[in-house]
């Protein structure tokens, strides 16, 4: 995720203006997403991955029940390596409709269009935006290199003046010229507020705006079109920054720009004042700076970099996510290269949280004709501290060792090391939100549950479970608790109940004393009441109510103490059931909330699936009826030259010879269909094929003449539909 850029002192702000955004949409075709030449275009390398996240349900400021997890403020591992979490396929931990799914539910942020004083339409900000915000996806067809190349010389000779191509990945290209949304409006500047990101969707690759610093409501959104678009030939900038180059496109600017995407240069942990630094030294020395034309990256700078080892996990989160899409090989070891010197072992595990065993297993895939290099990956790998084997079997890394041993034999010694050190890894079925609820339905309690939802785990600890009892896991120790290893007992000593704390999970069940202990916000409401209480002389004993014996009532007498304390007691507890019945309500409304949820899921799905089946038949039916049509036309081009015979032999008249010719065409037909109903008719027929219908014809030719002949001189007419 790129780092907020620094606020400009006054940002030009444009109140007041006419919206131009229906106007705007005239002028392309709009689509709601991206269309796809052909349906492997877009595809992401990587199989989707579940996030670590828990299902929280919450109420939004309209009333609306909305699920937070993996919100912007969470260590959602999806989020945090730009993959978006799937329905259906996620929502066994974090639950449906999660906040990591912008993209998915088109969460794009309040703008317009609006007319520039010099650079056609522009896109307007109608609200504060705040840092790494999603704006909005950039929507258009997805096509390969070869038609891009093609589109590129069509509208040139349409005079097509601006074209809005964006690199989806290598030798894949999105064009919004014709058919796209209103983020293709949104203008370059050489000082922008937005930048473009490539996330995972669903298994395809999207790309987004987001906000590189505050945006300001009528400020208007722009981002650095070198980078991420591309166009026809220079044309003049008019994005008036300072450091403004003067050309858009063309030479200048590409020397200009910056020497990487964002993603990468904040994977190698580049500032922008390295760059200048660079190019700087460049310029005074008269060299030509060029770039690698399908992915912005000037080479040279690349391999003139020093490697920054990662110091913390921000670091660590910029480069997993960069490695889980990598295709470029010098990128992907000069990334790579930035984890080799790690010896914090929090940081290691972090490397392995962040999907990086799938990581590696790319690494591999990259790198497989180059021995060296796969080396060092195993070396690596072999200081990744003891973890599950769950994410090495999913990510098959045990697999591909196997294989790297039959093409490099002399890495089979550092090969056969890592499988015999993984094989005493232990394999656990990890704790999920659906094993969560049935130990809810298992009668445990919501307080106890809510702490295995909200735990913060260090590193090194996993939840999981044996034999369908919950547990704390440290693999590097082997180490098993029932309770977590580093937060606070379960509260005791509550409206006097003395509840024993760090209960143990018991024979598949939590045990809980207080019927009433339905949310742990009430403890804290409790607890501090009991404080306020006792804020006065906390070294004196206290009464059976929990308030100090010399207080402010020491001067009534003690039936009215004793009333009042029994009315605030009584007061407390009240509210405590207040809170309790407000918890117990917003239950049953989530609950039928997720019933008519599910309930219209179904049913959608239902319509969906009978709409599929008789759109099948139609299509079927449609397909069968014209294969039989072409059937009619093959044998019509030669039966009726087989029956002029019967006009001179036999005094039939004209109709009769027609309408046998089209009856014997329709049998004819109908048997070819019954054989194969896909098969289609050759151009003209074969000799043989010509000498079965001779014969058929013959055949009912002769019956139908021996009907003519019996109902000759009768009032009764043969014809070839009744003799049939």
């Amino acid at each position: 995720m790129s780092k907020a850029s620094k606020i400009p002192n006054n940002p030009q702000l444009f109140p007041g203006v006419e919206d131009k955004t229906q106007e705007a949409l005239g002028t392309f075709v709009e689509l709601t997403k991206c269309t796809y030449q052909d349906k492997s275009l877009g595809n992401s390398h990587n199989e989707f991955m579940e996030c670590d996240c828990f299902e929280n349900l919450t109420i939004d400021k309209d009333g609306n029940i909305i699920n937070g997890a993996c919100d912007e403020d969470s260590d959602c591992i999806n989020r945090l390596t730009l993959i978006e979490c799937v329905d259906g396929l996620c929502d066994s931990t974090c639950g449906k409709e999660c906040q990591n799914q912008r993209f998915q539910r088109r969460q794009y942020a309040n703008i317009m269009v609006f007319q520039t004083e010099k650079k056609g339409y522009g896109v307007l900000a109608q609200e504060d935006i705040d840092p790494n915000q999603f704006i909005y996806e950039y929507i258009g067809e997805v096509i390969n290199e070869e038609e891009f190349r093609d589109r590129m010389i069509l509208y040139d000779k349409q005079r097509i003046k601006h074209f809005y191509f964006m690199m989806l990945q290598n030798g894949q290209f999105i064009d919004a010229t014709k058919k796209g949304c209103l983020a293709r409006f949104c203008n370059h500047s050489c000082n922008p507020n937005a930048y473009v990101n490539k996330w995972v969707v669903n298994g395809k690759l999207k790309m987004g705006i987001f906000a590189k610093r505050k945006i300001f409501k009528d400020e208007e959104i722009t981002f650095d079109y070198n980078v991420d678009r591309y166009g026809a030939a220079a044309q003049k900038c008019y994005c008036g920054e300072p450091n403004c180059i003067g050309f858009l496109g063309g030479k200048t600017q590409t020397d200009a720009a910056s020497l990487l995407p964002q993603s990468f240069s904040d994977a190698l942990g580049i500032s922008p004042s390295i760059e200048k630094k660079w190019l700087k030294m460049k310029r005074a020395n008269g060299e030509i700076i060029t770039k690698n034309n399908e992915e912005n990256i000037n080479e040279e700078f690349v391999n003139s970099l020093e490697i920054i080892p990662c110091k913390n996990s921000s670091d660590i989160t910029k480069v997993m996510s960069v490695l889980l899409q990598i295709e470029n090989k010098m990128i992907a070891l000069k990334i790579f290269q930035r984890l080799f010197p790690i010896i914090d072992e929090s940081l290691l595990y972090q490397v392995i949280k962040f999907h990086g065993y799938k990581c590696f297993n790319n690494l591999l895939n990259i790198f497989k004709d180059e021995e060296s290099v796969i080396s060092d990956i195993l070396n690596f790998l072999s200081k990744l501290p003891k973890t599950t084997k769950n994410g090495i079997v999913v990510s098959q890394l045990d697999t591909k060792l196997k294989q790297i041993i039959h093409v490099f034999p002399n890495l089979k010694h550092q090969c056969d090391q890592l499988l015999e050190k993984w094989e005493s890894y232990e394999e656990y079925t990890r704790i999920t939100k659906r094993n969560i609820n049935e130990l809810s339905d298992m009668s445990r309690s919501l307080s106890t549950l809510n702490d295995l939802r909200k735990v913060r785990l260090p590193p090194e600890w996993e939840i999981i479970q044996v034999n369908g009892r919950p547990f704390y896991y440290n693999a590097q120790n082997n180490i098993k608790l029932d309770k977590p290893p580093n937060i606070l007992q379960f509260n005791n000593n509550r409206n006097n109940v003395n509840q024993r704390s760090g209960e143990n999970f018991d024979n598949n069940q939590f045990q809980h004393k207080n019927k009433n202990h339905l949310n742990p916000g009430l403890d804290k409401l409790f607890m501090s009441n009991r404080k306020s209480m006792k804020r006065h002389n906390p070294h004196q004993d206290r009464d059976k109510y929990g308030f100090n014996k010399k207080s402010r009532y020491s001067s009534e007498e003690p039936d009215i103490v004793e009333k009042r304390k029994d009315e605030e007691v009584k007061m407390l507890k009240a509210k405590l059931e207040a809170e309790t019945a407000k918890r117990l309500e917003l239950d049953k409304i989530i609950q039928e909330a997720n019933r008519q949820k599910e309930i219209e899921r179904k049913e959608k799905e239902r319509l969906q699936k009978s709409l599929k089946e008789k759109h099948m038949l139609q299509k079927k039916l449609s397909n069968a009826s014209h294969i039989e049509h072409k059937w009619n036309k093959f044998f019509a081009s030669f039966v009726p030259n087989m029956l002029r015979k019967y006009k001179t032999e036999i005094p039939l008249s004209h109709e009769n010879i027609k309408e046998c010719a089209r009856e014997i065409t329709k049998i004819l037909s109908s048997k070819e269909m019954k054989k194969n109903s896909k098969s289609i008719p050759p151009s003209k027929p074969s000799k043989e094929k010509y000498t079965k219908v001779q014969n058929f014809v013959n055949i009912y030719m002769e019956k139908f003449i021996h009907k003519y002949k019996q109902n000759k001189g009768h009032d009764k007419s043969v014809t070839p539909s009744a003799f049939s």
